[in-house]
């Protein structure tokens, strides 16, 4: 049995999904690129993300909406340190080790 959405998670989801929808239009050429508008867009899904619990989103955008996958990576990565997935945390670690090594340079 599906879950529900309490109303206004699910307008904001409407809401995602619109942005995501305006931005994808913009960047595979079908509306024409305006960057102030693309600009704008991509700040509104950012700010629209808040609240958004992450598993959420990767059930009902991500696997629909690349600028939603997006924007939900990099805050991610803003919140954890790393990048989402399995084998992030052995890429964090390399990338450290990696980075410790050149600073002693």
């Amino acid at each position: 049995m599906p879950e529900s959405t309490p109303p206004t998670l699910a307008n904001k989801l409407l809401f995602l999904e619109h942005l995501a929808q305006r931005i994808e239009a913009m960047e595979r050429g079908h509306n024409t690129l305006h960057p102030v508008a693309y600009r704008l867009y991509t700040r509104r899904l950012r700010e629209a993300l808040a609240g958004v619990p992450e598993r959420l989103l990767a059930r009902r955008l991500s696997h629909r909406s690349s600028a939603v996958s997006e924007a939900a990576a990099n805050r991610f990565f803003s919140t954890h340190g790393r990048l989402p997935g399995i084998g992030s945390h052995a890429a964090r670690d390399r990338a450290d080790d990696l980075i410790q090594r050149l600073r002693r340079r």
